[in-house]
Formats: structure tokens, C-alpha cells, sequence
């Protein structure tokens, strides 16, 4: 064998011995190098790549993959798994953090809170900037957060739980009541109720992390029954029984059913919506789908999309419309071919012209407010702030004001959108995050 052949033969067995060792010293010892590789790229790349043009005000890594970064006041609360953490708005830099287990935020405007729960230790509402805590529950296992209220739950015993509505800003008892049954399973933060499903698409983590105005009554999944909570008063009302072919939900002050029978092949679609308190009917509907049914045999097993005050259905015409759960009525129907795509409480998005244009419908003044042509594959989504529309092929974000069309910002940006403020957006990209003003 010629000299440089044994040469490269011997460096080729030296490379396999040392990548041996590297191997067994995995497994020995249990190093894990992956991390710290994702750690020194996502280093690199933080610090070589803008998150959009415009700049974003600040841009700063975070000890985790945030889930949502939500805006309040001069601080934005940042959850990650295990961990909750403020930043200055206007600056980045780290204002408190905590360990948890969940957290969200609840309040409005000055009354604006940071609920954060330990396994165990129960809940602790924190003042956004400074991390001072306001108010504690120790016994709460759960919470709901609303603007003008935080619902906590405590299960002392092994069957039934306690409910208790407090004010945001001081936790002062507002109503408390007793949910028979087995509440543990609603445990952690914003628990899925039996109600509406936010539509969002992509957005729908930044959206559902914002607090909502809380709905007169709300539905609770337990032990296979849907327990009415009437929030204004603090009373517990009846109990619904679903089936395979009924859906019940809560909506608009309503216990509403939703059946889809199977016949000749199809789902024949019915809708009624009864007083929460004496399980009248109140009106009915026949012909409306609710997109709650699936399969041959029309089994019910998603909660209709929309908003408390609004659903979205597709009516026997096959159009499809904005619907009042409260009384029934066609609050907007569409062209044929129009196709709704987001609703909140406020404003709701439909595709219009074969999907080249978005129509923006306003519920409290009624129709359309305005239109924008967008790409047939962008993801929109509506919120109280802003309607986005992001352009993934041509890499841009624009966001519009919901009740004229202005447009708020234009940016050439990838990144995902993690919280919708009044003045700007707050955006990431693994684990660094940005602050966007709008302008």
C-alpha cells in the first residue's frame, strides 16, 4: 500500500477513535450538546438579523421558546414554560420574573394585573412593572382572567370546587359559589369552557392571551354536564346534558343546542337557543351549521367559532353569515362565495371576491366598513387592536385599524407575532423577542 494511502487510512481511524470517545462520553455521562449549539446559533443570529424592517424598538433573547407577550401598560409579560417574566416596554430590559406554572394576564388600563400560579402554592397577582404582588388566593388550583374580573377556582375536597369572582386590581371578593361535581380538570389558566373557539389562525396564542370582556354567563365542563355560571349575579343555574348528536354551549347570555342529525348521507342541522336560567326555548333555527359536527354520523365535537355576542354559520343557502346567539337573527349574511375567516366581539373578516379581498363587517354599526385587497393565501386574524394580514410569500406584516382601514404598520418581516398592543406589536423569532411600534 503506497505511503500516503496508509496516511489518510490512519487519520480516518484516528477521526473514528476520538468520535468513539465523544459518544461514550454521551452516554456516560449524559451530556447533551444540542442545546448549547441551538444556544450559540440562536446567538449568532440574533445578533446578525433584524426582526423586520422598521426596527423593532428593542430586540432581546429570553431564557425560553415564549408562548405569548402580552402588553400592559409600560411592561409586557412574557410567558414560557416554567417561567413568567416583565420587560419595559420601551426598553427590553428585564423589569421581575417568576417561576410558574401558569400564568396570564387579567384587568384593563391601570387596573391590569399578572396572574401567576404555582402547583400547590396557588395564585399571586403581580403589579405588570414592578412585580409587587397585589393580591394572593394560596388555595387556587386555577383561573380564568377577564378585564373586569379574575375567576378563581379552589378544590379543597375531592368532588366539588369553589368559584370565587375578585376585582382585579385589589383580588376584593365580588361573588363565590360552589360547582358540584369533579372541577379539578379545570385546572391551570383559562381552562377551555364551553363557548365559542376563537378564530385566528396563527394568531390565535397572541389573541387568546389578551384579556376578554367577561361574558354574562359561562359554561363548565364537569363530569360530562355543562354547568351555567351567571357571572353578573354569581349564581350557579342549570345543568345541560350534550349528546353525540347535540352540542351544548354558552353564548350571548344563551345556553345554546346545536343538532346535526344524519339523514340520506347528510347532517340536517338544527339550532335553539334557551333561557339559561329556566331552560326555555327561546328561539330556533333550522338549516344554520355551526361547523360543530364531523363524520358519517354527524358526532358533535368542536364548540362553534366567533365571539360571545356573535357566531359564524353557514345557512341553508349554503351562505354564510354573522349570527346572534342572543335572539337568532342574520346580523350580516354574504354573497355567494364569501367565506368568514375571524370574529371578535367588535368586527368580523370575510373573503370576499373569490378570496382576493377582505371585508371588514362592523357589528355594533352594521355591514361593511371597509376592504382590502390581500393575497389569497395571507393569514388574517381581527382583535381589538388591530386586523393583521401577514403575507408568509412575499415576507409582510401590515396591520390595519379594525374601524377605518388605516393602516398601522407596514413591515418586511418572518417573525411570529406574540402580542397585540394598542400602539405596536410584540414579535419573536425562537427565542428573541421585539417590541414593533405601529407608525
Amino acid at each position: 500500500m503506497a505511503r500516503g494511502a496508509v496516511r489518510n487510512v490512519e487519520t480516518a481511524l484516528g477521526a473514528i477513535g476520538v468520535l468513539a470517545l465523544i459518544i461514550t462520553s454521551i452516554l456516560i455521562t449524559g451530556w447533551n450538546p444540542v442545546p448549547k449549539v441551538t444556544d450559540w446559533w440562536e446567538k449568532v443570529a440574533s445578533s446578525t438579523n433584524k426582526l423586520s424592517t422598521p426596527d423593532t424598538t428593542w430586540t432581546e433573547r429570553v431564557g425560553g421558546q415564549p408562548s405569548s407577550a402580552v402588553i400592559a401598560g409600560d411592561a409586557v409579560i412574557v410567558s414560557m414554560r416554567g417561567t413568567v417574566e416583565a420587560r419595559s416596554l420601551s426598553a427590553g430590559t428585564v423589569l421581575w420574573q417568576r417561576e410558574a406554572d401558569w400564568a396570564g394576564v387579567a384587568g384593563d388600563g391601570g387596573n391590569t394585573v399578572a396572574v401567576v400560579g404555582r402547583r400547590g402554592k396557588g395564585l399571586e397577582a403581580l403589579e405588570p412593572s414592578s412585580g409587587s404582588p397585589r393580591w394572593k388566593d394560596g388555595d387556587a388550583v386555577g383561573a380564568w382572567t377577564f378585564r373586569e374580573t379574575v375567576l378563581t377556582l379552589a378544590c379543597g375536597g375531592l368532588s366539588d370546587c369553589t368559584l370565587t369572582a375578585r376585582a382585579p386590581r385589589d383580588g376584593a371578593q365580588l361573588w363565590k359559589l360552589t360547582l358540584p361535581g369533579i372541577g379539578r380538570v379545570l385546572n391551570g389558566v383559562n381552562s377551555d369552557l364551553l363557548g365559542t373557539e376563537v378564530m385566528a389562525g396563527a394568531y390565535r396564542d397572541a389573541i387568546e392571551a389578551m384579556p376578554r370582556p367577561i361574558p354574562a354567563m359561562l359554561g363548565f365542563p364537569i363530569e360530562q354536564r355543562v354547568r351555567v355560571v351567571d357571572t353578573v349575579h354569581g349564581k350557579l343555574l342549570r345543568a345541560e346534558e350534550p349528546s353525540n348528536t347535540a352540542r351544548v354551549v354558552v353564548v350571548g347570555g344563551r345556553v345554546l343546542v346545536s343538532t346535526a342529525i344524519p339523514k340520506d348521507g347528510n347532517c340536517r342541522y338544527s339550532l335553539e337557543g334557551r333561557d339559561p336560567a329556566t331552560g326555555k326555548s327561546l328561539w330556533k333555527k333550522d338549516g344554520y351549521d355551526l361547523r360543530t359536527a364531523s363524520g358519517a354520523g354527524c358526532e358533535q365535537r368542536r364548540d362553534p367559532a366567533g365571539a360571545d355576542t356573535v357566531l359564524a354559520a353557514i345557512r341553508g343557502d349554503n351562505r354564510e353569515v354573522f349570527l346572534s346567539p342572543r335572539d337568532g337573527r342574520d346580523m350580516w349574511a354574504g354573497a355567494e362565495g364569501d367565506v368568514i375567516v375571524a370574529a371578535d366581539s367588535q368586527y368580523g373578516l370575510v373573503r370576499t371576491d373569490g378570496g382576493k379581498n377582505v371585508s371588514v363587517v362592523g357589528f355594533e354599526r352594521g355591514g361593511r366598513l371597509w376592504q382590502q385587497e390581500v393575497p389569497a393565501k395571507a393569514g388574517v386574524a381581527v382583535s381589538r387592536y388591530a386586523v393583521l394580514v401577514r403575507d408568509s410569500a412575499q415576507g409582510k406584516l401590515t396591520a390595519y385599524a379594525p374601524d377605518s382601514g388605516r393602516v398601522l404598520l407596514d413591515a418586511k418581516t418572518t417573525v411570529e407575532v406574540l402580542g397585540i398592543g394598542e400602539r405596536g406589536l410584540m414579535v419573536g423569532r425562537g427565542r428573541t423577542i421585539g417590541y414593533l411600534p405601529y407608525g
